[in-house]
């Protein structure tokens, strides 16, 4: 299907005006349908890459090249020799190429990247308490663990690494399941099949700032056919490329068509970020269903690596050859 390259701006935001491909469902009830398995695979960067320097928009032409490419790399690799050193960067997390699920296509919104603000396509600068927090993250992740508690939260199989929230592209299980009442959304993602239940109409009084909880508070509300969902009152363990516990997140789902359900998010973090960064993509319909993630806490890999710390304290042993390589 051909793309379409018209435009529109609002407050200050940029968009991607796309086909319509029908009537987008309506509820019983008057609002738009969510409802449905949603796909959020894509190979549109998180953030832009120097190549496109300033290009906010690829034409079909560069978004051709730009498949392309990532698949013809991902083909190379797999069918490389092994030499040791470069593939050990594949092969430590578990397994090679051929179970990664990463999509081969970019985001229908034809971007070159999925954050959208910043409008150079990048993440804003940390500030002195985020650079502090991020590099105590660091040093903790790098040592040899004295427990569990110094492993990070997707180790311990406690949130999901693309689960959020927000929702983000990763290496695979991008799928999502969305439960649509009158009164509540529920979502479901597959990895660790983490889940919200969300009421619509923002009841009930804030929690109080002591009671943290790991993907948040959720509440929601229709702004006009737009889904708008607030998340605060994170644990201070609930990081999100740098966040804090004070992070607020504002989610909008709305429904393009049959097909499309466009997923934009925001993260409010002063306290670590000197400004708001904003990201979207268009998540596809898809007849996939959601699948166990079979991953829980305290499972084999946690003692694995806790008996492994501790032989290498027995041994005299002072190195990260355990650690793999994304870790270091």
């Amino acid at each position: 299907m051909k793309r379409t390259t018209s435009f529109l701006s609002i407050l200050g935001f940029t968009f991607l005006i796309a086909p319509s491909y029908g009537d987008v469902p309506v509820t019983k009830w008057g609002k738009p349908s969510l409802q449905g398995n949603w796909d959020f695979r894509t190979v549109t960067p998180f953030q832009r890459p120097a190549s496109f320097a300033d290009k906010e928009f690829l034409t079909e032409g560069e978004i051709e090249e730009f498949e392309a490419a990532i698949i013809a790399g991902r083909e190379a690799r797999a069918a490389a020799n092994f030499d040791g050193e470069y593939d050990q960067r594949d092969l430590d997390v578990g397994y090679n190429q051929f179970y990664l699920d990463q999509g081969t296509t970019m985001t229908t919104t034809m971007r070159t990247s999925q954050l959208i603000y910043p409008t150079d396509g990048r993440m804003p600068a940390m500030t002195q308490r985020g650079r502090e927090t991020a590099a105590y993250f660091r040093a903790l992740q790098s040592r040899s663990p004295e427990g569990p508690e110094d492993r990070n939260l997707y180790d311990r199989c406690i949130l999901g690494f693309n689960a959020g929230p927000p929702m983000r592209s990763g290496a695979y299980n991008n799928i999502m399941k969305l439960v649509q009442t009158e009164g509540h959304v529920a979502i479901m993602v597959e990895m660790v099949n983490d889940h919200r239940i969300i009421p619509t109409n923002m009841s009930g009084p804030d929690l109080p700032d002591d009671m943290r909880l790991w993907k948040g508070d959720s509440r929601g509300y229709w702004d006009g056919d737009t889904f708008v969902v607030d998340t605060k009152n994170l644990t201070h363990l609930s990081r999100f490329s740098g966040t804090g516990q004070n992070m607020v997140l504002t989610e909008r789902f709305t429904r393009l068509d049959e097909n499309r359900l466009e997923y934009m998010w925001t993260v409010d973090d002063p306290e670590m970020f000197e400004d708001k960064f904003t990201a979207v993509v268009e998540m596809q319909l898809t007849d996939d269903d959601v699948f166990e993630y079979a991953c829980h806490e305290a499972n084999y890999a946690m003692p694995l690596m806790l008996s492994g710390a501790r032989k290498q304290e027995a041994s005299g042993e002072d190195d990260d050859t355990w650690l793999p390589s994304w870790s270091r």
